[in-house]
């Protein structure tokens, strides 16, 4: 009876002992007490980037996709365990996967006052980055003559303008219109860039204003006053 006891006792034992061998041996199979060194994921492609953890027996984990107008679409921005971090073998690396940059619809601004440029921008989240004043003989005062980048689909939120100043401002002395003949002060007039503003009647000028001599721009006023002029009879 005894002897029975002893020898199944043993087999009990045995049996113990080889599931904990077996444990032990699964155990170190699959690497549960083992680890492994988190590589640099950041900038490489995701075919890359799971090669690198493939060889380590870690786990590719997409957490998040994100618009970056630096890394390229397919690449990874960032990894939630940084490079050089030991953890379990068989564990995710869980990362951020670039799109590439965001691409916005750029209308076409050209001939638009720039005011009214800016409230369109607004409503597109498209910032301007730069605005250059010219002058210009054809385009008027804050109008936009070109824009960098060109209209269409683009790959940023940023904007460039050329506006136009308009045309330069040119002084001169006025010039005697007095005793000219009314035809005489147009050419003249015309040929200067100025407006004149008749008064009266007559073939000849006999009064102005500003003088002759005074300083005047290019697209002033001069009024003048018709009349016979001196010596005239008729």
């Amino acid at each position: 009876m005894i002897k029975n006891f002893f020898k199944i006792s043993g087999y009990v034992i045995s049996f113990i002992a080889l599931g904990a061998v077996a444990a032990f041996l699964v155990f170190k199979i699959i690497d549960f007490d083992k680890t492994s060194e988190v590589p640099l994921l950041t900038g490489i492609n995701l075919t890359e980037a799971a090669e690198r953890l493939n060889e380590r027996k870690l786990i590719l984990r997409i957490k998040g996709k994100e618009f970056h107008d630096e890394i390229p679409e397919g690449h990874i921005i960032s990894q939630k365990i940084k490079d050089g971090e030991k953890i379990r073998v068989g564990a995710d690396v869980e990362v951020i996967v670039s799109m590439g940059p965001e691409i916005y619809s750029m209308p076409s601004f050209e001939g638009q006052v720039l005011e009214d440029a800016k409230l369109t921008l607004i409503n597109l989240d498209i910032k301007i980055k730069k605005v250059t004043w010219v002058h210009s003989d054809s385009v008027a005062k804050g109008e936009i003559i070109a824009q960098r980048p060109l209209s269409g689909n683009i790959p940023g939120n940023e904007i460039n303008f050329l506006v136009s100043l308009g045309p330069y401002t040119v002084s001169y002395k006025c010039p005697a219109f007095v005793n000219m003949t009314i035809d005489d002060a147009k050419i003249l007039a015309n040929e200067l860039g100025i407006q004149l503003l008749e008064q009266d009647s007559g073939s000849r000028v006999v009064f102005q204003k500003p003088e002759a001599g005074a300083i005047i721009n290019q697209g002033d006023t001069v009024e003048i006053k018709l009349g016979r002029g001196r010596g005239m009879w008729f």
